[in-house]
């Protein structure tokens, strides 16, 4: 199954325009981090800068969504890829010079944002319409694959570089990566026919209108329609409870290691690994399975196995325990982050565009989830605080698949 996705060049190159932006998004992360933590010396900074990267998915995830269906697709990408060619060309010229500012840093952090949300939202949906239907869960199984890939090979990179040359060559990198992903959108409308005949075809009835018109009555009708289908309702919920109790949970994997296992740098480098190991073992899993059945099943198993390997996380008494169970997690969540691009698409007759920017929305709300979390850990030790959130996303989860279900029945 992998082998015939790669085949198809659609595909080859719309996935290659994503593994260049993530490989770029990582190295920006943690080429901040190092900058607010060595050069600044405020490690608070780290937290804040994560923030301002997520912060577009909540503000513009339904709006660039709606967007994307009223204009070309492919514009929207080259757009706002070209923006982040722009900001990061002007980081380098500014640190280069020693011009390069905290300030600088969150509008980067901001822009690269939108990227990401533009990657997420237009560029998974227009690889999705370009994919065989029965290859769709393995196409979104090697989407998985290689934004957990571009988690290892960003950090390794920006690290090296900026142990021997710093921030410009971290930048300089990075510019090359977003350069080489806005080529492969150019390649890849040329050489797609298929997809200008059908964008034609999908934007004649509005193109006489322009694309702002009537926007925000469009969002308001988007999501109504999303909360009316059982099926989107369900992936959006489940998202959410994710996002808020599930993902920042990631975030104490060093804390965990460094007070309760007192381990070394080396090895909590390690125990960070081992979840991203994890979903590229399950991506990798689906990816040759391809599973056409039961897609919504594997999704909110994925969640729940996941809050299964973090509980046994934060009782292991040693590194390889620890690495197991968080391995274990990993992959149980390659298995989410597959199926939720899937059953979106699946749920969306029409309006695709507009159902993955509300998803986008959705994993916006992480931030809510990390606040928290942070204040939790400061009245509980960092084991009985992973085991809170644990216990109230499963149980939500729980109450949500209950429902679900009882409304499938109906």
């Amino acid at each position: 199954m992998i082998r015939e996705c790669f085949k198809n060049p659609d595909f080859r190159v719309l996935w290659g325009a994503g593994c260049m932006t993530g490989i770029a998004r990582a190295m920006e992360f943690l080429a901040l981090s190092l900058y607010a933590l060595q050069e600044l010396g405020l490690p608070y900074l780290v937290t804040i800068i994560f923030a301002a990267r997520m912060l577009p998915m909540s503000l513009f995830g339904i709006i660039i969504g709606t967007i994307s269906e009223r204009i070309s697709p492919l514009l929207l990408i080259k757009v706002i890829y070209s923006f982040s060619n722009i900001f990061t060309l002007i980081s380098v010229i500014l640190v280069f010079t020693n011009h390069f500012s905290v300030i600088f840093a969150f509008i980067l952090a901001f822009i690269n944002g939108i990227t990401w949300v533009v990657d997420l939202a237009v560029r998974r949906r227009v690889l999705a319409d370009n994919i065989k239907k029965n290859l769709l869960s393995t196409s979104l199984a090697m989407e998985t694959l290689s934004n957990n890939a571009t988690r290892l090979i960003g950090p390794l990179f920006a690290g090296s570089l900026y142990a021997f040359v710093g921030l410009t060559g971290i930048f300089s990198l990075q510019l090359a990566m977003y350069i080489l992903a806005l080529i492969l959108i150019v390649i890849f409308e040329k050489n797609s026919k298929n997809f200008k005949k059908n964008l034609k075809q999908e934007l004649t009835p509005i193109i006489k209108e322009h694309w702002a018109h009537g926007l925000l009555s469009e969002i308001l009708k988007t999501g109504k329609k999303a909360y009316n289908l059982v099926s989107l309702r369900f992936v959006l919920v489940i998202t959410l409870i994710f996002n808020i109790f599930g993902f920042p949970l990631v975030s104490l994997i060093p804390v965990l290691g460094r007070e309760k296992l007192m381990l070394s740098e080396v090895n909590i480098g390690i125990l960070a690994s081992s979840e991203g190991l994890g979903a590229l073992i399950g991506a990798l899993l689906i990816g040759n399975i391809s599973p056409q059945k039961n897609l919504s099943l594997i999704f909110i198993t994925g969640v729940g196995g996941f809050f299964l390997g973090m509980f046994i996380f934060s009782y292991s008494p040693s590194l390889l325990i620890a690495f197991v169970s968080l391995t274990f997690g990993g992959i149980f969540l390659s298995g989410f982050s597959t199926m939720q691009g899937a059953l979106v698409y699946q749920a969306s007759t029409s309006s695709r565009g507009n159902n993955f920017g509300i998803l986008v929305t959705c994993i916006g709300t992480a931030p809510l989830g990390l606040m928290n979390l942070s204040w939790i850990i400061t009245q509980t030790p960092v084991d009985e605080t992973l085991r809170i959130n644990v216990f109230i996303g499963f149980l939500l989860l729980i109450v949500a698949g209950i429902y679900f279900l009882i409304k499938n029945k109906h």
